[in-house]
């Protein structure tokens, strides 16, 4: 590229002095890194303290992960057949990852207690209809969801009303067998969770491939829910379904959703345990704007101090030799 660049320029009379590029750096690769070799599995133990206190209430999160139990993920490399790509594998006892095609296998849904179909796809599929599973819902009598977007930062803005919506089902399938909340609370706030004809909410998350959009969904669920961090979820996620493969561009996307998720969570739990000791008023005051750099200078130099920081980025820029980025061809001065 570099030599195109030095031709195309020449025609015009000047040379670069330096090589370069017509587009903006590239950000590094996010490594998701293997776990360690000596864990067996990786293990998920549900707890309020990790979960936005403005999204789930306690109650809420114990009815959707019965009573906290834990979740386990086995390597599924060790034994991976490249068929199984074709079929879902529970990533949560109640949340399945897979592709398009196993909406077709009514037999599959049935025999496997889907209750809801949540479908990820790119908003050109939405518009052509492709991917509709509204039909599929209503024969077997379950729910249909869609989250259509056309860029990855499209899906971080759509995991909050996503995620609300698993969390929602889960919570109504539950409450719609009339099962009262107070009469299950038991020893050590434990809720007994009744066997005999209990029907638990299942959804299958699936985009074309099972690997992409609706991986990419699973992942945010489990670092909103779950309150692990993305690399954390990623690698659970790979666990479960070897063959997902998630792109540098979702990954980053996944990353700004949890530093979301992470000063949400700050937030949040900040103002419940000070809400007592705060009232309305003093809580609403308008903050102060954000300093420039000029008035942290002039700050220091009133208190009499000085900031090595910011004297050593000074001198990164003193006596610094001129760059001229093109010279002329025919008298070879810079341009």
């Amino acid at each position: 590229m570099g030599s195109m660049e030095f031709s195309a320029s020449s025609r015009h009379g000047t040379v670069p002095a330096a090589p370069y590029y017509p587009r903006p750096p590239s950000p590094p690769p996010i490594v998701i890194p293997a776990p360690s070799a000596h864990k067996e599995h990786l293990k998920i133990v549900p707890s309020y303290e990790k979960v936005d206190p403005a999204s789930l209430s306690a109650d809420d999160l114990k009815i959707i992960t019965q009573n906290y139990k834990e979740q386990l993920a086995h390597d599924s490399g060790t034994n991976w057949a490249y068929e199984n790509r074709r079929f879902a594998q529970p990533i949560l006892d109640f949340l399945y990852l897979g592709p398009l095609t196993l909406t077709r296998n009514h037999q599959w849904l049935r025999e496997t207690g889907i209750t809801m179909l949540l479908a990820a796809r790119g908003s050109k599929l939405a518009s052509i209809r492709l991917m509709a599973i509204d039909q599929v819902a209503q024969e077997l009598g379950i729910q249909a969801e869609y989250v259509d977007v056309s860029t990855y930062n499209e899906l971080v803005r759509a995991f909050p009303a996503v995620i609300r919506t698993i969390n929602d089902h889960m919570l109504n399938v539950f409450r719609q067998q009339g099962i009262n909340n107070t009469e299950m609370e038991v020893e050590d706030g434990q809720m007994a969770i009744p066997s005999e004809n209990f029907r638990r909410g299942k959804v299958l998350v699936f985009c074309e491939t099972g690997n992409d959009l609706s991986a990419g969904v699973v992942v945010a669920y489990l670092m909103s829910v779950f309150g692990m961090s993305m690399i954390e979820a990623c690698q659970f996620v790979h666990y479960r379904r070897f063959c997902v493969s998630i792109s540098d561009e979702l990954k980053y996307a996944l990353k700004s959703y949890d530093e979301i998720l992470s000063a949400r969570r700050t937030v949040h739990r900040y103002e419940l345990s000070n809400s007592s000791k705060q009232n309305a008023v003093e809580f609403l005051k308008p903050r102060k704007s954000k300093r420039g750099i000029e008035d942290t200078m002039d700050e220091d130099k009133e208190m009499g101090g000085t900031d090595n920081t910011m004297t050593l980025d000074e001198d990164r820029f003193s006596n610094r030799p001129a760059f001229v980025p093109f010279i002329d061809v025919q008298t070879g001065h810079p341009e």
